[in-house]
């Protein structure tokens, strides 16, 4: 895989598991408001992390840190260390375009581009250069299309506008159009909460099929969807991380009391 850096940087110590991400004391502050204070968080390969925790307090904001979107944000600033493969993604060199490709996003509301469905998912790997002629990227896309789930639903009409499906099936564009740019991590950002109960249901069995390839980190409202598909949870609560570990252990056996009470619905 390509470094983020022009010159690559050496791979730093190993955690005990296989660290995908490494998120130490990261602050996060827009102008004066401290929006995230001292999160330490080490996210495991080909796992689906959970991010959990009453709203603003931090989830997406911490999540948006992971592939520098905060960046476009005006007023935001970034203190800590973000290690993606050892290399702090907020280093000097660091190709942010190059990242954004690693390190894919999925937002709340699906939201295709007013092109055709192939047009979608070609643009990455256009842009990124990842296709050498148009045989193979029409490799890319089928094969994107395929991996989310959706080439027996759309292989007919490929050159109908991405606006023209279903909310679930747009979901399914939009992760095909993550998928496409071949990226080792996926953050998603509450995926499911504009689709109907079938739709998510099919983008839940989408995901769990995908962390077989890929790491997953899913910002989500729904404590039953991060218990159903999620082997590692993180809870926020007003800018910190309250409690990490296996999402069992979270839901059953929390070691804090405001994990506790967010999960029996004390508060939140």
């Amino acid at each position: 895989m390509q470094s983020l850096v022009e010159e690559s940087a050496a791979t730093e110590q190993q955690t005990e598991f296989n660290s995908v991400i490494s998120a130490k004391r990261v602050n996060v502050f827009y102008g004066d408001t401290q929006a995230l204070t001292n999160v330490d968080l080490e996210v495991p390969e080909n796992q689906i992390t959970s991010l959990i925790g009453p709203s603003g307090c931090g989830k997406s904001t911490f999540l948006r840190c992971l592939n520098r979107m905060n960046d476009t944000v005006d007023g935001c600033r970034v203190e800590g260390e973000i290690l993606l493969d050892g290399v702090d993604i907020y280093g000097p060199g660091v190709d942010e375009v190059l990242l954004r490709a690693r390190v894919g996003m999925v937002f709340q509301k699906p939201n295709p581009f007013p092109k055709s469905i192939y047009d979608n998912v070609a643009y990455g790997p256009r842009i990124h250069g990842l296709a050498a002629n148009k045989d193979e990227l029409d490799e890319m896309v089928l094969t994107s299309l395929e991996k989310a789930g959706l080439i027996n639903e759309v292989q007919n009409r490929l050159h109908s506008t991405g606006t023209s499906l279903s909310g679930g099936q747009q979901q399914r564009l939009c992760i095909a159009r993550a998928l496409a740019v071949q990226p080792e991590i996926i953050l998603m950002d509450e995926p499911c909460s504009a689709l109907d109960p079938i739709a998510t249901a099919k983008v839940e069995e989408l995901i769990e099929e995908l962390k077989e390839n890929y790491s997953i980190i899913i910002v989500t409202h729904s404590m039953q969807q991060a218990a159903r598909i999620s082997q590692k949870t993180a809870f926020f609560h007003l800018g910190e991380v309250v409690e990490v570990g296996d999402t069992e252990k979270i839901f059953t056996s929390p070691s804090d009391e405001r994990t506790q009470g967010y999960i029996t619905g004390r508060f939140g």
